[in-house]
């Protein structure tokens, strides 16, 4: 038997965009939690009213409607959005879609009840009453918000509050998409993307205590997936599932969780070598990297420092499962006898950083030029900390805030699949209805394929700022898996003081930096079982 570890909550609208044929429509701004025979305080809808209403924030849920007296079984268009367009928008018009999750249901309303519609992610609920006759009182229109009961431990803190509100809100993304299994996204794409997971398995480990959701996910996924099929039928997926077992070891300490993996990894490694020639080329059946950079003539370079990254951590697996062959090695050892410059794309130029192989000058100017133009939500980890180490934290600061900030100065309260600073022109934000001669931001934009109201605004991968700033502005860095040693090596990149949270299977390590007389000044509380190292950095 399933048990479930959800939280329902009832949730009041903040705000009304708007009230076409209804009165007293800001009743529905109190909370109501029962409908009587007796009602003086309702909204009344006559004919064909339509009513937008603001939660907030981003949720994951559905629609509680508490109705009074009215026109029975007349019918009634319940739309959802994540924009306040997508929510008036009807289906097919600018990707609007009810792929994944449903958004946008006509139903018969029933008077004299309390009724729940939906389970999906949005922002925004726009009624739209169809038929002339009707009238109805409503008492409340809710949403219905299902999360997880896990407990938020880690946090972070500096002198900068755009700072904190990015931190805060991606630690909000990914905890709606962390419900039973670790979700891509939470209105669309509800589905276990093994390589679209790693950004959120960092971020997720950065901000609640391991409780299995993540193993959950990658065994699912496995088991779907006999060999030798390509998980999620992306080859390039089944090397980042090598990656998130390493880097989840690094983060846990978990050694039998990678231990039971141990056959699958060594097929998984045969059947990665056996795609790769002696001289150093390779043919997979496919190239992918990210969408960004998706049959772009840098995604093979792409690929092959993916499969670098792969190969490197695989090694890694190896020594703990005990396979002898060394086949992570040969198939680095392979891949290193060919290679070309990166010409354009940042994402790219970031893997190969990460690949630990050496950058041109062309290759580094691509990435430290233009901020955050040419970013991707998906690869911010990668292109922020490779930017922090080839320019300075400084700079890479200064794009985590152009690139994140800007998705918050369109009303973004969960960070979204894609995001483009060029957007921001001409554009409305998210929440509000576009002006006259205004782009919207959400129907107008989106790629691939997530264009216009398709494109997810709730978007795990995005989270992948977290581990960034753990690691790059306080520099705590794992030496010893699960925490057990640790250096700490800040670099506060202008900032006064930073701080945080970080929740460690030995327990809470918290670490602040401080700037007085102009040097740092660090200070740390660790738990038992955790080794500190502290470095030095002006």
């Amino acid at each position: 038997m399933k048990t479930d570890n959800r939280i329902r909550e009832y949730i009041v609208p903040v705000r009304i965009l708007q009230a076409e044929g209804v009165d007293n429509a800001e009743c529905l701004l109190h909370p109501a939690e029962q409908i009587g025979l007796n009602e003086s305080d309702f909204a009344f809808v006559r004919g064909k009213g339509k009513i937008l209403l603001d939660f907030g924030k981003e949720l994951h849920g559905g629609v509680r409607i508490v109705t009074g007296f009215g026109t029975d079984a007349l019918p009634v268009r319940i739309s959802l959005g994540e924009s306040a367009s997508e929510a008036v928008m009807p289906l097919g018009a600018k990707g609007s879609t009810n792929n994944h999750a449903l958004r946008d249901i006509t139903v018969p309303l029933s008077c004299l009840s309390d009724m729940e519609f939906f389970c999906s992610g949005f922002r925004f609920v726009y009624l739209e009453f169809l038929d002339e006759r009707s009238e109805f009182r409503l008492k409340a229109i809710n949403a219905v918000y299902i999360h997880n009961k896990r407990m938020q431990v880690g946090s972070f803190r500096c002198s900068d509050p755009i700072i904190n509100k990015i931190y805060d809100t991606a630690a909000y993304t990914v905890q709606l998409c962390a419900q039973d299994y670790l979700w891509d996204g939470i209105k669309r794409d509800r589905l276990v993307w093994i390589g679209d997971i790693y950004p959120e398995m960092r971020a997720l480990l950065s901000v609640c205590a391991d409780d299995g959701c993540l193993e959950k996910s990658l065994d699912f996924v496995k088991k779907e997936t006999p060999l030798p099929g390509w998980m999620n039928a992306y080859p390039m997926y089944s090397m980042w599932w090598l990656i998130i077992l390493s880097d989840y070891y690094k983060l846990t300490g978990n050694r039998a969780y990678i231990q039971a993996q141990k056959d699958y990894i060594a097929q998984l490694l045969r059947q990665i070598d056996g795609c790769i020639c002696e001289d150093g080329s390779f043919d997979f059946g496919m190239n992918f990297v990210d969408w960004q950079t998706h049959e772009h003539a840098d995604e093979p370079e792409g690929v092959r420092n993916l499969c670098k990254i792969c190969a490197d951590r695989a090694q890694l697996l190896e020594q703990i499962c005990d396979i002898r062959e060394g086949t992570a090695k040969d198939i680095r050892s392979k891949l290193e006898r060919m290679g070309a410059e990166v010409q354009e794309k940042k994402q790219i130029v970031a893997m190969k950083y990460f690949a630990n192989a050496e950058l041109s000058a062309k290759e580094k100017e691509i990435l430290v030029t233009g901020g955050a133009k040419g970013f991707s939500t998906f690869m911010s980890y990668f292109l922020l900390s490779a930017l922090s180490e080839i320019a300075s934290t400084s700079q890479a600061v200064a794009a985590m805030k152009e690139y994140y900030g800007g998705m918050l100065t369109m009303g973004a309260t969960t960070f979204w699949e894609d995001f483009d600073v060029e957007w921001m022109h001409n554009a409305s934000p998210i929440d509000r209805l576009p002006r006259e001669g205004e782009i919207d931001i959400h129907g107008d934009y989106g790629r691939f394929c997530y264009v216009g109201h398709r494109h997810s605004l709730c978007h795990g991968w995005s989270a992948g700022v977290i581990p960034f700033l753990v690691e790059k502005v306080l520099g705590v860095q794992i030496e010893e898996p699960g925490y057990k040693r640790v250096s700490i090596n800040p670099d506060l990149a202008g900032l006064e003081f930073a701080e945080a949270k970080i929740p460690t299977p030995l327990g809470d390590l918290w670490v602040s930096c401080k700037r007085e007389n102009g040097k740092q000044k660090v200070e740390v509380k660790a738990p038992a079982g955790c080794q500190i190292n502290i470095g030095e950095k002006n």
